[in-house]
């Protein structure tokens, strides 16, 4: 055998490491391109649609009618937290005076 040639056992080595080199270069590909289409699709806007679970007003049900004394309660509650508010920086401002 002359030194530039190659044995065929170094071909048959050269030809199998090309295939599994191609394999691999596709199955990275696939990968790469399930992940694109992964991101596009949550990259669409999703609707969402808020009035879904709402109920008729005029419909008289006990789920209707926590809803709506859930709403009550906690806007008498915000109204009673923003009149604290006031008073207890009333009481800071009288407070900085006097001292």
């Amino acid at each position: 055998m002359n030194k530039g040639e190659r044995s065929v056992w170094d071909k048959l080595l050269e030809w199998g490491w090309k295939l599994e080199s191609n394999r691999q270069w596709e199955d990275t590909q696939a990968t790469l391109t399930e992940q694109a289409l992964d991101r596009a699709a949550e990259a669409e806007p999703k609707v969402i649609d808020v009035m879904a679970d709402d109920t008729d007003p005029n419909e008289v049900t006990i789920e209707n009618a926590y809803k709506t004394r859930w709403i009550w309660y906690h806007t008498i509650l915000a109204i009673g937290i923003f009149f604290t508010n006031i008073l207890l920086t009333a009481i800071l401002v009288i407070l900085a005076v006097k001292l």
